[in-house]
Parts: structure tokens; C-alpha cells; sequence
């Protein structure tokens, strides 16, 4: 069954763009356009669609205080934000406040087909573990499944060129704490702050060492930069490489890619941002 989809952007041609891409390429169904914040919460509410694609500033009321309201009045699916605003700190809230998924301004046809499969994807996932958790009481899930998972993810790993990074493993802890998180509450509101100390915490107790939070962060960071790093350079010589055209912009702003992409045939390579949530929430789409 196609997921609905509702689109909130005070721009028409923005509106019309995307109904058109999520038409073409069968991601959906539009069940209704809005064009301001107003009174945008009562809607979804209304029309309850499995995925909501909003602009971060609207007339009426900006992007996130309709997700706020929305979240208060129980709506569980999933906010895709879309906007030309490049302020890591205003996009950073925006996850925090529920994003699954950030797309820029102007719309890229392959960014918006790459994050949209993706969700759907993740809902279906979640749909059949709700199943399961609702018939089965207080069952540990298969082991199957988290080898799966680990093996999904050192594909992922090797997708990206970091498979062999020092640090690796702390990141892998990161992730799968995170899918165990929402193996019991798929809507879980997470701080990476909170898993970082989680994970070096676990450490001190099996290993009865001291481990440095700031350099875990750091080696966290390092080693998702390098991935940042190497899809920018597989999409330099060939925009449509598979894992280009896979990963880049479900774990990347795509803005940034393109600015570190243009600039490789440049004497100075400019440096790109990176945000570690959207990084790891992509991830964890691919693998669970």
C-alpha cells in the first residue's frame, strides 16, 4: 500500500515540484497541499499521513511548532524537513525536535526519491515490529535479526570507506544502542549526548578502564567526516555512482556535498559540515 503523503510549503512551485517527482516515480500518494502554518497541526492531525514533507519557515507558524503541536496531539509518522536555511544550529533543533530527514531548496529530483524510499521503507520495518510486539509478549527478538543487522551494517561500513577506521567500533556501539532503543519504542526522542555517555559508561564497567569522553566524541566524528569525505569524492568523478546516488543525501546535507564537490577540481578544497544525527538516523534507515 503507498504511504500518503501531505506537503506543507507556502511556495506553489515548490508544492508542484514535489507532487510531481512523488507522482512520476510511484513514492506515494499526495492526500493534500498546505500553503501556510496555520492551523497546519489541526490537518495532520486530520488526514494522519504517514509521512509529512513541511518547509521550515512558513507564514502562520514555522515548521517546528507545528511538529511540537502535532507531537502533543499524538501524530507518530514522520516529519521531512524541507528548506534553503543553512544554519547548522536551527537544523540541529530541527532534528532534535523530530526530523527523520532533511531535503534543501532548490529540490533535487534524486534527493527527494532517495529520502522518501528510505522512509517508506523504515515505516514498513516498524510496521511488521509493531506486529510482532503486539502478539508476542516479552520475547527476546530472533537472533537472526541482530545478525542481520550487524551484517547490514559492516556493509554499510564498507559502502562508505570506513570499515577499517580506528574508532569503528565505538561507532557501531553508537548505532546499535540506538536500534535497541527503538526496538522497543520506535518514536524514541534520543540525544546522541545521552548514547555517548551510555556507551562509554558500558565501557568503564566491562573494561574497568577510564575512557575519555571527548576523545570517543572525537573519534566519532572523525571517522563520519571520512565518510563525508569519500562520498564527496565518489561523487565528483561519477554524480551517478551507486553509492553516491545510496547514501549521499540520507546521511548528508546535500548542500554541503555539492559545495565540497565543486571545489575538488580547485587548488583549496573547501570543508564541509556535517551532522552526526542525520548521519546515524540514515544509517539506521539502510539497516533496520
Amino acid at each position: 500500500m503507498k504511504k500518503r503523503i501531505l506537503i506543507i510549503d507556502d511556495d506553489i512551485s515548490i508544492r508542484t515540484m514535489l507532487r510531481y517527482i512523488i507522482n512520476k516515480n510511484s513514492l506515494g500518494d499526495v492526500i493534500g497541499e498546505l500553503s501556510t502554518g496555520d492551523d497546519a497541526s489541526k490537518w495532520v492531525d486530520i488526514y494522519n499521513p504517514d509521512i509529512v514533507l513541511i518547509d521550515f519557515l512558513l507564514p502562520g507558524k514555522d515548521g517546528i511548532k507545528i511538529m511540537e503541536e502535532c507531537a502533543s496531539l499524538g501524530y507518530r509518522g514522520k516529519f521531512v524537513m524541507i528548506s534553503q536555511v543553512k544554519d547548522s544550529d536551527m537544523v540541529g533543533e530541527a532534528y532534535r525536535k523530530g526530523i527523520v530527514f532533511f531535503i534543501n531548496k532548490p529540490i533535487n529530483e534524486i534527493e527527494v526519491m532517495s529520502v522518501l524510499k528510505n522512509i517508506v521503507k523504515n515505516i514498513e520495518i516498524e510496521t511488521s515490529m509493531e506486529i510482532i510486539k503486539n502478539t508476542l509478549v516479552n520475547i527476546n527478538p530472533p537472533r537472526e535479526i541482530k545478525n542481520n543487522i550487524n551484517e547490514d551494517l559492516m556493509k554499510v561500513f564498507s559502502d562508505l570507506g570506513i570499515i577499517s577506521e580506528f574508532g569503528i567500533n565505538d561507532l557501531k556501539n553508537v548505532i546499535l544502542s540506538i536500534v535497541n532503543l527503538k526496538k522497543t519504542d520506535h518514536s524514541y526522542n534520543y540525544q546522541l549526548k545521552e548514547i555517548f555517555h551510555e556507551v562509554v559508561d558500558n565501557y568503564k564497567k566491562n573494561d574497568r578502564n577510564e575512557i575519555n569522553f571527548k576523545s570517543f566524541d572525537q573519534r566519532i566524528r572523525r571517522i563520519v567526516y571520512k565518510a563525508f569525505e569519500n562520498i564527496c569524492q565518489r561523487g565528483s568523478e561519477d554524480f551517478y555512482d551507486h553509492v553516491f546516488t545510496e547514501y549521499s543525501s540520507i546521511l548528508f546535507d546535500i548542500g554541503e556535498v555539492r559545495k565540497v564537490m565543486s571545489s575538488l577540481d580547485g587548488k583549496e578544497v573547501k570543508k564541509g559540515k556535517i551532522n552526526l544525527k542525520k548521519f546515524i538516523e540514515g544509517i539506521i534507515s539502510k539497516i533496520y
